[in-house]
């Protein structure tokens, strides 16, 4: 999967986790919103380690505006 994949999967699992935060009543510990947390994580710790072996690569403007529309 391509690093710019990646950044708007996890732009979309953001605002997948925001909104079940707010569907369980910000309730935190709630065993659905820890669960999908935690996919998350997993995600943003590989998608680091990719980033990390290219240094050279960096977020551009077009990055953004493909996350933006990712609804």
């Amino acid at each position: 999967m391509s690093k710019e994949l990646m950044y708007i999967l996890i732009t979309k699992m953001h605002l997948r986790l925001n909104a079940l935060i707010e569907k369980n009543n910000y309730d935190l510990l709630n065993e659905e919103v820890l669960q999908y947390s935690q996919r998350l994580d997993k995600i943003l710790s590989l998608y680091n380690r990719i980033v990390q072996k290219d240094k050279s690569y960096a977020f551009s403007v077009s990055h953004l505006n493909k996350a933006a529309k990712c609804n």
